[in-house]
C-alpha cells in the first residue's frame, strides 16, 4: 500500500481567509448606500446586494443570471444589452443611464457603473458594479433644459441677445439667437468694453459708461438706451439692461443681461411726441387712459385745469384720481363710449387741491390696427363758472316763480285778514262784556301778526316799499356793533371793520338795519358752541370783468359789506335754497323762514345783491352789495381817474391761465409791463433771469406743485428785499402771508381799480 501525504494547511488556511473575505465583503456591501451587483465570466450575474433587492422588492433568485434584465425599460434594454456586452469583451470598465423597475412600478433613472474584476494571479472573474438613483437629477436637468429652450425661443421672439461680461479679463461673451442687432457680432467672443463703447454713437458714450460704472460701483441694477452707428452709417437704438456679480470678497467678477434693437419703439415714441406737442398746444384738458382707466396722456390742458403736473399721474387710475366716487353717470359713459364709440355729457371732477369742478367731457374710443378697442381719448372744457351762471340765473327765476305765487297768496290772505282784524276792533268796541274782551283781543293780536307775516312775504316778492334818504351805513352797523356786543353770548367773538371813507347809499334805514339784524342773528345761531363773528364794510366799483362773474351785478360804485361766521356752515344743497320763503333749517319754533327772503327783498328794492359762501365745518360768509352815491361829480371824476405805470415791470404768478391772461391785458392797458408764470416753479425761473428789471411779484396763493407761501419764501431767500402781493379767493389765507412778512392782499375776484391802486401802493 503505496500513500502520499500533502501538508494542505495553507490551502486550508486560503480557503478560509478567502470565505472569510467573502463574508465580510457581503457584509459590507449589504450595508453600502449603493446598489452594488456581480457577474461571473459567463456574463451572467451572481450576487445583488440588500439595496438592490429593496428597491426591486424581487427575491435573489429571480434577480441571478438574467432576470434582473426583466426590470429594465424596453425602451432602454437594447442600448444597455449592448454597452454591457461590448465593456465586457473589451474588459473595460462602462458608465450607462437607463430606467429600471421599482417595487411600486414606478421606472427610476439608474447610473449604472462597472469595471472588470480580476483573481490574485491575474484571471479575469467577471465584472462587479454598482447603481445610484439619479431620477431627481434628470428632472432637475430637463427641467433646466426647458427652461433655457424657452428663454432661447423667448430671444429669439424679441430679437434680443444675452452678453456676459468677464470684468477681471475685460472680455466679453455674446450670444445671440437670431443673429447680430447690428453693435455687436453674432456669437462674439474676446471684446473688450473698449471695443463695446467704440460701436456706440458718440454723443451716448459717456452715458453709457457712467451707467457701467454706477452699476459696478454702487451695486445698482444697470439699464441704459443708446444709439449705435451700423456699417451703412444708420443709427439703431439699443436698450440694455443688466446686473453685475461679485465674489465672496465683495470684488466685482461679472456683468451679464440683455439687449435688443429698440429703434421701432423709438420712432413711435418721437411720433407721439411731436402729436403731444401739437395737442399741448389746446387749451382743453386732453388726457387719454387704456382699458384699465390708467391713464397714459395728459396733455398741458389738463396740468392748468386739473393741478397735476403730468408726471404725477401717469400710470395712476383715472377714476380714483378725478372723482370722488364712480357715479352712474361715469358708469354710463364708460358703457356707451364701448357701444357706440363716443360719447359727450357733462360730469363733476376733482382737482389736486380737492376742488369740485364742473367740465364738459367728449369720449372717444381709440382702436388699434386691427380694429380692437385700446384706449379712451377724453376732451374736457371747464364749464364751471358757466354752470354757477346758469345757476344763479335758474335760482333768479325760481325765486321769482316764487314771489309771483307768494304775492297772489299775500293778496288773498289780506282779503281774508282785513275783515277779521276790523270786526275784532269793531267787536271790541261795541261788546260791553269784559268776559268777551280776552278773546276779542287774542282774535285782532293774531289777525295782526298774520298780517305782519303776509307783509314779509310781500316784502320778499316785490321788495319793500319806503321812503329813501341818504344813509351812511357806517353808523348803522356800529348800532348792529353795539347790540351785538351787548346780547350775543360771550363765546362769541366779535371783529369790526369799517372804511373810514366809506360812501353813502340811498335806502330806507330801518330796512337796511333790518337787513344787518337778519344776518348777525343768523350767524350767532350758526355758532351755538361760540366762534368768531366779522363785519366789515369797504368801498367797491364793480368794473366790467367782476360783472361778466356776477349775474346780478351792475358796473359802478358800491358799497360791500361782509358777515362773517365761523359757525358749522351749510352743504350746497341747503345753500341753494336758504332765500325761499318758509324755508328753514331751525327746529320748530325758532325761525319762520322769511328772514333771509325778507333780506333779499330788500336788497332787490334797494337795487343790490348778495353773494353767499359756505363750507361745512368752516362757516358762512354773506356779502351785501349795494349801490353807492358818490358825494360829488368832480370827485367821481377824479375817482374814476385810475393811475398808471411808467413801464415797470410785473411777475404774475398764477396757475389759472385765464386769470393770468387778464390781469396781464389790465396792466399792459395802464402802461406796465407783464411776466406770467403758471406755477411758483417757472416764476423762480422768471425772476432768476429778469431779478434786476422785475420791480413787483403778483403771487397766487392757491396753485398746484408749489403754493404761494412756499413761492414767496423762496423769492425772498433769492431776493429780502423783494416786493410782493398775494391774492386769492379766499381771504383768510391774508394772515399766512402777513406771517411771512407780506403785507399787501387782494380778494379774487379783484377789479382794475383795486389792482391798479394797489400795486401803486407797493411801488410808491
Amino acid at each position: 500500500m503505496v500513500g502520499v501525504s500533502i501538508d494542505i494547511t495553507e490551502r486550508k488556511n486560503a480557503i478560509a481567509a478567502l470565505q472569510e473575505s467573502e463574508e465580510r465583503f457581503r457584509n459590507m456591501a449589504d450595508t453600502a448606500p449603493v446598489m452594488i451587483w456581480m457577474s461571473g465570466t459567463d456574463k451572467l450575474c451572481d450576487y445583488f446586494n440588500k439595496n438592490w433587492l429593496e428597491f426591486t422588492g424581487r427575491t435573489l433568485e429571480e434577480e441571478l443570471g438574467e432576470g434582473w434584465a426583466e426590470l429594465i425599460h424596453p425602451d432602454d434594454l437594447q442600448v444597455c444589452s449592448e454597452t454591457y456586452t461590448t465593456a465586457f469583451d473589451a474588459r473595460q470598465s462602462f458608465t450607462m443611464e437607463y430606467r429600471l423597475r421599482r417595487f411600486d412600478g414606478e421606472y427610476r433613472w439608474l447610473l449604472n457603473t462597472g469595471t472588470p474584476r480580476f483573481h490574485s494571479d491575474g484571471g479575469f472573474a467577471g465584472y462587479i458594479g454598482s447603481c445610484i438613483d439619479i431620477t431627481e437629477q434628470k428632472l432637475t436637468l430637463e427641467a433646466l433644459q426647458d427652461r433655457e429652450a424657452r428663454l432661447r425661443l423667448a430671444l429669439e421672439a424679441a430679437r434680443m441677445i444675452t452678453w456676459d461680461w468677464n470684468i477681471p479679463n475685460n472680455k466679453g461673451l455674446d450670444y445671440a439667437p437670431t443673429g447680430a442687432i447690428g453693435f455687436i457680432p453674432s456669437g462674439s467672443h474676446g471684446h473688450t468694453l473698449e471695443d463695446f463703447l467704440n460701436s456706440i454713437h458718440p454723443e451716448d458714450r459717456e452715458i453709457v459708461a457712467t451707467s457701467i460704472r454706477n452699476a459696478v460701483e454702487t451695486r445698482a441694477d444697470y439699464e441704459v438706451e443708446f444709439r449705435t452707428v451700423q456699417p451703412e452709417s444708420t443709427l439703431r437704438w439699443i436698450g440694455a439692461k443688466g446686473q453685475v456679480h461679485y465674489d465672496h470678497t465683495g470684488k466685482p467678477i461679472r456683468m451679464i443681461g440683455v439687449a435688443m434693437d429698440i429703434t421701432e419703439r423709438k420712432k413711435a415714441e418721437q411720433k407721439i411726441h411731436e402729436q403731444a406737442a401739437l395737442l399741448n398746444i389746446a387749451k382743453d384738458a386732453i388726457l387719454v387712459r387704456d382699458l384699465e382707466s390708467k391713464i397714459v396722456f395728459w396733455n398741458t390742458g389738463a396740468e392748468n385745469l386739473y393741478g397735476w403736473k403730468a408726471p404725477e399721474v401717469l400710470g395712476k387710475n383715472a377714476n380714483e384720481l378725478l372723482y370722488k366716487e364712480t357715479s352712474p353717470q361715469v358708469e354710463e359713459a364708460l358703457h356707451q363710449v364701448n357701444l357706440a364709440g363716443e360719447w359727450c355729457g357733462e360730469l363733476h371732477k376733482l382737482m389736486k387741491d380737492g376742488t369740485e369742478i364742473v367740465v364738459e367731457s367728449r369720449w372717444t374710443l381709440v382702436r388699434d390696427e386691427h380694429g380692437n378697442p385700446k384706449a379712451i381719448l377724453s376732451v374736457d372744457t371747464d364749464i364751471t363758472e358757466k354752470k354757477q351762471l346758469e345757476a344763479q340765473f335758474l335760482r333768479t327765476q325760481r325765486l321769482e316763480s316764487l314771489g309771483t305765487l307768494a304775492s297772489g297768496i299775500a293778496h288773498d290772505l289780506n282779503n281774508i285778514l282785513a275783515p277779521m282784524l276790523m270786526s275784532a276792533q269793531l267787536l271790541r268796541m261795541r261788546s260791553p262784556d269784559e268776559r268777551n274782551q280776552p278773546l276779542l283781543e287774542t282774535l285782532e293780536t293774531n289777525a295782526q301778526r298774520g298780517a305782519a307775516l303776509v307783509q314779509q312775504v310781500l316784502s320778499f316778492a316785490r321788495g319793500v316799499e319806503g321812503r329813501h334818504t341818504i344813509v351812511q351805513m357806517r353808523h348803522l352797523i356800529s348800532e348792529i356793533e353795539q347790540f351785538t356786543r351787548h346780547t350775543f353770548p360771550k363765546s362769541i367773538e366779535l371783529h369790526a371793520d369799517v372804511a373810514p371813507n366809506l360812501w353813502t347809499v340811498s335806502g330806507n334805514m330801518t330796512q337796511l338795519h333790518q337787513v344787518l339784524m337778519n344776518l348777525v342773528i343768523n350767524a350767532r345761531d350758526a355758532m351755538p358752541y361760540g366762534g368768531v363773528l366779522s363785519i366789515s364794510a369797504e368801498n367797491f366799483l364793480i368794473d366790467e370783468n367782476y360783472a361778466r362773474m356776477n349775474f346780478e351785478a351792475t358796473l359802478g360804485p358800491h358799497i360791500m359789506i361782509t358777515v362773517k361766521d365761523t359757525g358749522v356752515g351749510m352743504p350746497p344743497e341747503i345753500l341753494d335754497r336758504i332765500f325761499e320763503p318758509f324755508f328753514t333749517t331751525k327746529e320748530v319754533g325758532k325761525g319762520s323762514g322769511l328772514g333771509l327772503s325778507t333780506v333779499l327783498g330788500i336788497m332787490k328794492s334797494h337795487g343790490g345783491f348778495v353773494n353767499v359762501f359756505s363750507t361745512v365745518g368752516r362757516g358762512t360768509q354773506f356779502q351785501v352789495f349795494l349801490k353807492a352815491i358818490v358825494e360829488n361829480r368832480t370827485s367821481l371824476i377824479e375817482h374814476s381817474e385810475l393811475p398808471t405805470g411808467n413801464g415797470e415791470l410785473i411777475l404774475v404768478v398764477d396757475d389759472e391761465a385765464e386769470i393770468r391772461e387778464i390781469t396781464k391785458i389790465m396792466l399792459e392797458g395802464y402802461n406796465y409791463k407783464v411776466l406770467t408764470a403758471c406755477d411758483g416753479i417757472e416764476a423762480m425761473a422768471l425772476y432768476a433771469q429778469n431779478r434786476e428789471e422785475i420791480k413787483v411779484v403778483f403771487v397766487d396763493m392757491m396753485m398746484p406743485v408749489m403754493d404761494g407761501i412756499t413761492t414767496i419764501r423762496a423769492l425772498q431767500k433769492m431776493n429780502p428785499d423783494v416786493k410782493i402781493m398775494a391774492a386769492s379767493g379766499l381771504s383768510d389765507n391774508k394772515q399766512f402771508t402777513q406771517a411771512v412778512g407780506v403785507e399787501t392782499f387782494l380778494s379774487k375776484p379783484y377789479t382794475v381799480r383795486q389792482l391798479l391802486i394797489t400795486l401803486q401802493g407797493i411801488l410808491n
